[in-house]
């Protein structure tokens, strides 16, 4: 309640918190707008990062098929030159004589493009008669028991194999063809692969997007690169190469790239080598494979962000902008109001002066003037007008040195329903004078308060002194003012109630500023500086609604509250 008292008390302030909250709720309003098209606008970018990376993972994926599907039709070209090697006449194992399969051999694979390690050839006992070139394979070494012989033996069709190499910077595989003469088994023709050597298939084995390239068997043995990476120890490389189906794939998984290194989010794209046993598969690091996807998302996050941030930098810019020019023009219209109201001051204190003026002039006159018969009844009467306009602006000046000053109470115990009384009874001569009753009621108990007296005695005059002058010559019937003080429970409150015309609903809004007043030779000071001095000692001072005439309510705390 006191807070809407303040509030019409400083209609500035009001206008600056109507303002203030207006710019608040149109930042708020512009902030919950910007915030659902972020998140529309976050929402759809994060789709586009996924849907960009489903792209991606299919192109390696693509790309990664398309280079298996030729590093198998490769191999299988160069099992069929061995094989269609193998049924040139010159090859004939079973006349003892390596001397024709010796020239043909130095003829088309000397220093050979398509076998970058070498070409053999491996009688039907798998012992080696000759190689180009010769380092390759030892003469006379036997490759009897080697599962690619036996499985050659078995199947007499064309394999392509891994084989340990004797240095670990190598990868070999062989390519072996069965040397058929009328449907009898007469040896093989063999021919040696280093896949780490640029050659035949060094183009198959080129990272492009991806980190890595790894050419592994079903059962994970890795073929390329020649060292094995960390990852090829792990559960999750089992797990990626044993798949049954022969379809490609795509897929996600945490590996060690290197060792001694944490695992890596990594993406892996497969395809089968066709006619062999082998996986291609091609291997990028996420984060980087990903990361120019993520780099356009952070791109077009950070425009958006921008494009929203920079209207409401704008608009806060205007805001401030616009509560300047509010401060300034409110400032004007305070001072305006400040000038408007020391004016209405200046002509009422001008006023008041000049009665009080008036009447000691006359008084004067009445002493100076006249015939020495009846002076000096005419000496008391103007000594007593001349006193009565003295302690009148002596009070008015009294009053007004309190409200520009401010209220400082020296707050003491005092009894208020006693202190009431006699500050009413003070009033009660005037009151008979004018024909008014003046009903003083308080409870036999005391009613303690800490309170200023001289300060609460001018709340309780000017507000029984206002009744009484709200009910002189007004004509009301059987005119009455009627002062009680009831003590609450925390609180302690003084009554005073005339049931005259009552304050006109035009000047309620405004009855307690300064300067304000109804009566026609008031100064409107007294109201003003009574409410002061309530809310000084924590109380307050309001106007009742709702009763004939009018009725004004001091309020003070109670002793110890």
């Amino acid at each position: 309640m006191s807070g809407e008292r303040r509030d019409k008390d400083e209609p500035g302030r009001d206008l600056g918190a109507v303002h203030a909250r207006f710019a608040r709720a149109v930042v708020l309003i512009y902030l919950g707008a910007a915030a659902v098209a972020v998140t529309l606008f976050v929402a759809t970018l994060i789709a586009d990062l996924s849907y960009q990376q489903e792209v991606a993972k299919d192109t390696l994926l693509l790309e990664t098929q398309v280079r298996a599907y030729y590093l198998g039709r490769h191999l299988h070209l160069l099992a069929g030159e061995l094989s269609r090697l193998g049924m040139r006449s010159e090859v004939d194992l079973l006349d003892q004589n390596v001397e024709p399969e010796r020239s043909l051999l130095r003829l088309t694979h000397e220093k050979s493009a398509f076998f970058n390690v070498g070409v053999a050839v491996v009688g039907q006992d798998g012992a080696a008669l000759w190689s180009e070139p010769q380092n390759f394979l030892r003469a006379g070494s036997s490759f009897a028991r080697e599962p690619w012989f036996q499985a050659v033996l078995r199947t007499r069709t064309m394999l392509i194999v891994p084989v340990k190499p004797e240095r670990e910077k190598d990868s070999l595989l062989y390519v072996v063809t069965p040397i058929l003469r009328g449907g009898q088994f007469t040896g093989v023709l063999l021919g040696g692969i280093d896949l780490a050597l640029e050659g035949p298939l060094g183009s198959e084995f080129h990272p492009g997007g991806h980190g890595l390239d790894v050419l592994a068997t079903r059962t994970g043995v890795v073929i390329y690169p020649a060292k094995p990476p960390a990852f090829a120890a792990d559960e999750a490389w089992k797990e990626i190469v044993s798949r049954p189906s022969e379809d490609a794939f795509s897929t996600e998984k945490g590996l060690r790239i290197e060792a001694g290194r944490g695992e890596r989010r990594t993406v892996v794209a497969g395809a089968a080598v066709q006619g062999t046993d082998f996986l291609l598969l091609s291997l990028a690091d996420a984060d980087l494979f990903f990361g120019p996807a993520r780099q356009r998302l952070l791109t077009r996050l950070s425009l958006g962000l921008t494009l929203a941030l920079v209207p409401l930098v704008l608009l806060i810019l205007l805001l401030r902008r616009s509560f300047r020019i509010f401060a300034t023009s409110e400032e004007l219209a305070l001072r305006g109001e400040r000038l408007r109201m020391l004016g209405e001051a200046v002509n009422l204190i001008a006023h008041e002066v000049k009665n009080s003026l008036n009447g000691l002039r006359v008084g004067l006159d009445l002493i100076l003037q006249g015939e020495r018969a009846g002076l000096e009844a005419r000496h008391r009467q103007a000594v007593a007008g001349l006193r009565t306009e003295m302690e009148r602006l002596s009070n008015f000046t009294t009053e007004l040195l309190s409200f520009s000053k401010g209220v400082v109470p020296r707050p003491v115990a005092i009894d208020l329903a006693e202190f009431t009384r006699k500050v009413a009874d003070l009033a009660r001569g005037r009151a008979e004078g004018l024909g008014i009753a003046l009903q003083v009621s308080a409870p036999a108990a005391r009613v303690a308060v800490r309170a200023d007296p001289s300060l609460i005695h001018v709340v309780i005059a000017n507000l029984v002194g206002n009744a009484l002058d709200a009910l002189a010559g007004d004509g009301v019937a059987a005119p009455r003012v009627a002062v009680s003080v009831s003590a609450l429970e925390r609180r302690a409150e003084v009554r005073v109630e005339d049931n005259g015309p009552g304050v006109p609903a035009s000047l309620r809004p405004r009855l307690f500023e300064p300067f304000v007043t109804g009566k026609p030779s008031g100064v409107g000071i007294g109201l003003a500086l009574s409410r002061r001095i309530a809310r000084a000692h924590g109380g307050d001072l309001i106007l009742q609604e709702g009763v004939r005439g009018a009725a004004f309510v001091l309020t003070l705390p109670a002793e110890g509250a």
